[in-house]
């Protein structure tokens, strides 16, 4: 497995487990400073999910144009793909990101949520932030 994705405090945790690309599974901004994230090629033997995660994935909207966040597609031979833009850790909010038009849940392996430690941690030292009930502009119900 070269990624997983779990999940943590309503967030979407993206780790990338490969060191360097590998021709045919995996692209990586590790070693292609240019390219603006990561790939996982052949998603059902190379990346992990868990339930957890499936769940906040199911919940990010899609973009309206071509600039996305996150995409699972096909390709031209009928292989899943996904990708991430960002680093080779990266955390997402629902509320923030969003994924391709294409995108879509495809084959993956799945695992227990065993959210990285640092990612852990990171989550644990930012404030609870709880959403307004009322826009404070417009005072209409959200």
């Amino acid at each position: 497995m070269h990624a997983e994705i779990t999940a943590y405090r309503g967030r979407i945790i993206i780790t990338l487990l490969a060191d360097r690309s590998i021709p045919g599974q995996v692209i990586t901004s590790q070693d292609n400073p240019r390219f603006p994230g990561h790939v996982i090629h052949n998603t059902g033997h190379y990346l992990g999910v868990s339930k957890e995660a499936l769940r906040l994935l199911r919940a990010v909207p899609a973009s309206s144009d071509e600039t996305s966040d996150l995409n699972w597609f096909h390709t031209d031979d009928g292989k899943p793909m996904f990708f991430w833009r960002g680093g080779r850790y990266a955390i997402f909010s629902p509320d923030y990101c969003f994924v391709a038009k294409e995108f879509k849940i495809r084959d993956h392996v799945c695992i227990p949520n065993r959210v990285p430690e640092g990612a852990r941690a990171q989550l644990d030292a930012l404030p609870r932030v709880h959403k307004p009930k009322v826009g404070l502009l417009t005072g209409a119900a959200l």
